[in-house]
């Protein structure tokens, strides 16, 4: 579904951000992308939705080399769920999820009522409803990322991109938007990419996972890329991986001991040399 190869990005020119980079993703996967705080994530996938310009690489969807599609080809089947944290909005939660068809459509459009009934549906069935006609800036920051993905839904993408999803909401809005992202995939077959701080919630919930570090990254399956060893390169931090059975079901957790200041120190020097 998507492929990428080589990706490399640099603001200057000189200093590359992330270098070499190539993943691929099959329809109907979750791909998760970490890495330490500043290390290039939202920047890669910026990159990946030509917001930014890459120094070198390809990205393919369904085999296309997306630098020959136009904009309305490229965002015809990808639909973006930014932060809702940075995101302020007067419109009402139906009118937000409704949004989400503009790219369908031309400026100065009026929405249909089955358009407003198809939000209405999505809003339905993330538990939702009850909020309709309230205001986006009324309605809690674990609600506002929901709705976000309802508008993004709405769409009907072969492709959903999520910045941070479940950052800056607590415990319990966390796994609703997780269980949200993986019910989209399985059900309606989308790829999803999702770029997260928390190696824990890729192991539970991805298929695939990208870890970047400074001139260096893993891609594999998550139980493959999410190692002790991997945490230990690429966060300079000591961890156990361990196994719970709760009701049947086998979940894997990831507990952090320690971190090492000195380890990141030195490999960043190393990178520069």
């Amino acid at each position: 579904m998507i492929r990428a190869e080589n990706l490399s990005f640099s603001y200057n020119q000189k200093e590359d951000v992330f270098k070499d980079v190539s993943f691929h993703v099959k329809r109907g996967e979750i791909m998760a992308v970490l890495g330490a705080n500043g290390i290039g994530k939202t920047t890669m996938m910026r990159c990946m939705m030509r917001f930014l310009s890459l120094k070198t690489g390809e990205v393919f969807i369904d085999g296309i080399n997306t630098k020959e599609m136009n904009n309305s080809q490229f965002w015809k089947n990808i639909s973006y769920v930014p932060q809702a944290k940075n995101l302020v909005f007067g419109y009402t939660v139906l009118n937000m999820v409704v949004m989400g068809r503009s790219q369908h459509v031309k400026f100065g459009y009026t929405p249909s009522k089955e358009e407003y009934e198809r939000a209405y549906e999505l809003l339905e069935e993330i538990g939702l409803s009850h909020l309709a006609h309230r205001s986006c800036n009324s309605i809690s920051g674990g609600q506002l990322q929901m709705v976000l993905i309802a508008r993004a839904l709405i769409k009907e993408p072969d492709i959903l991109i999520m910045d941070e999803p479940e950052s800056n909401l607590d415990m319990k809005n966390q796994l609703k938007v997780l269980e949200i992202m993986e019910k989209i995939s399985r059900e309606r077959n989308v790829t999803v990419i999702i770029n997260t701080h928390y190696p824990e919630h890729a192991l539970r919930y991805t298929d695939k996972t990208l870890i970047l570090g400074r001139g260096s990254y893993v891609f594999d399956d998550s139980d493959k890329a999410i190692t002790k060893e991997n945490i230990y390169k690429y966060f300079n931090v000591n961890a156990s991986i361990y196994d719970v059975e709760e009701d049947g079901q086998r979940y894997k957790g990831i507990l952090p001991i320690s971190y090492h200041e000195e380890h990141s120190l030195k490999s960043e020097m190393k990178t520069v040399v």
